[in-house]
C-alpha cells in the first residue's frame, strides 16, 4: 500500500530526527568543568619552590601553571593570596633526566625526564586546602638530536612544563 506524501508529516519527522540526535549524553571532558568553590573569581600562584639543582625550574613551572590556570578556568589571576580568593603554593622536589639506552654500545637517543612536585590548592575565604597532591610525578621521553646530548634549554624546559601543567590543571579541576 502506497502512503500518500505529507509535507508536514515529513517535516515532524526530521524535527523529530534532529530532536533524537541532538540528545547530550551527559558525559563530559576531564578537566573542563570548574569544579572549584562556588563563587571563587581569582587565584594567586605565587613562584613554586624549587628544590632540584635544576636551573629556574620553578620558573618554568610556574609560568606554565599560572597560563593553564587562565585557560582553563574563570579564574583572574592576582598578584597576592591575601587579595585572592584561591591560592595555589608548590614545591618541586625531584628534577631528573634519565637516559635510556638503546643501542648495542649503550648510547643513548632517548631520554626521560621526571618532574616530582607538591601542589596545595587553598581556599583563602575558609583558609581550607581544596586540592592537595603530594608527589605528584611527571614522566615524559625526549628524543635527542643525533650526536647530540639532551640538554634541557629554555625551549625544551617550556615545553616539559606546559605538558607538566596541562595535566596538574586537568587533575585540580576534575578534583581527582
Amino acid at each position: 500500500m502506497l502512503v500518500p506524501y505529507n509535507k508536514f508529516l515529513t517535516i515532524a519527522w526530521l524535527l523529530l530526527l534532529a530532536a533524537l540526535l541532538n540528545v547530550q549524553c551527559g558525559y563530559r571532558l576531564s578537566g573542563r568543568g570548574r569544579n572549584l568553590p562556588a563563587g571563587a573569581q581569582t587565584i594567586a600562584i605565587p613562584p613554586f619552590k624549587n628544590e632540584t639543582a635544576e636551573y629556574q625550574a620553578e620558573r618554568f613551572v610556574t609560568a606554565a601553571i599560572r597560563e593553564e590556570f587562565i585557560a582553563r578556568s574563570s579564574l583572574l589571576l592576582s598578584e597576592s593570596p591575601e587579595k585572592a580568593d584561591m591560592a595555589l603554593t608548590g614545591t618541586i622536589s625531584a628534577f631528573a633526566t634519565i637516559p635510556i639506552p638503546d643501542s648495542d654500545r649503550g648510547a643513548a637517543r632517548r631520554y626521560e625526564v621526571r618532574i616530582t612536585i607538591d601542589m596545595h590548592l587553598i581556599d583563602m575565604k575558609k583558609n581550607e586546602t581544596f586540592y592537595e597532591a603530594n608527589g605528584l610525578v611527571f614522566r615524559e621521553t625526549y628524543e635527542a638530536v643525533a650526536g647530540d646530548f639532551f640538554s634541557l634549554d629554555a625551549g625544551s624546559m617550556a615545553k616539559i612544563a606546559a605538558k607538566f601543567a596541562a595535566a596538574a590543571v586537568t587533575a585540580m579541576l576534575a578534583n581527582f
